[in-house]
């Protein structure tokens, strides 16, 4: 397990930075709606607690920190408590997609470790601004920002560029698959859920990371690739 290189991690997933990050959860429309999260009118930030902001994050967002507060400290992906609090966060998102819950638990327990870590570090980033160029996490950030961070929390070393997280190197095929792996076209990158062609990703500016169907033609000119692949664990 390399703790020493998560545990930095943790505390940023744990204690995000207090930003000025709000906007949409990134229902996407004709989707089935999401459960109706409370207190998400931004109160003026002066006489504001620290951490006050990150408290207004949807459900999916604390229980993704949660699971990932548990899955860091150990190996076991199988350990009771940390299945529970991901099968909320899988459950919210199949509600959130339209997609078979069982169907989607199944395809993350599937995945190895590091790509079940990339997933849910990607989940606590809903909501976060586009910016391009950045990686600010829980205020602002880009497609391979996201993918970056998500993949760093997991122990591996992403490279940043999104022409490079696509790689010919990490290349698979799209029958391979799992939660977590890339799937990219252009300069544009996404992390597959494991099912169908749902995927989370930061779009572009003026929008927020956020849960998206790929269209047939974006799925057309897609490339699939696995960090694990080439990218290089941190001491």
């Amino acid at each position: 397990m390399r703790a020493t290189g998560v545990a930095c991690l943790l505390a940023v997933l744990v204690i995000p930075a207090h930003g000025s990050a709000t906007g949409s959860d990134g229902v996407l429309s004709g989707s089935a709606q999401p459960p109706t999260d409370t207190a998400t009118k931004v109160a003026p930030r002066s006489g504001r607690a620290p951490g006050a902001r990150f408290m207004e994050r949807p459900a999916i967002v604390h229980n993704s920190v949660a699971a990932l507060s548990i899955l860091f400290v150990t190996a076991d992906v199988r350990t009771p408590s940390y299945l529970r609090l991901r099968k909320m966060v899988s459950d919210d998102v199949a509600v959130r997609m339209d997609l078979d819950p069982v169907e989607l638990d199944a395809a993350w327990s599937k995945s190895p470790r590091d790509h079940q870590i990339a997933v849910l570090a990607a989940m606590t980033q809903i909501g976060v601004r586009y910016a391009e160029g950045t990686e600010s996490s829980y205020v602002q950030m880009d497609c391979s920002g996201l993918l970056w961070f998500a993949w760093r929390a997991s122990g591996l070393d992403m490279p940043r560029q999104a022409l490079s997280q696509i790689d010919p190197r990490m290349r698979i095929e799209r029958k391979d698959a799992l939660a977590g792996d890339v799937v990219g076209y252009g300069t544009h990158v996404h992390i597959y859920l494991g099912v169908d062609v749902a995927m989370i990703h930061a779009p572009f500016s003026g929008k927020a990371v956020r849960l998206k169907h790929m269209s047939e033609s974006q799925l057309a000119r897609s490339m699939w690739a696995n960090p694990s692949n080439i990218a290089t664990y941190r001491l």
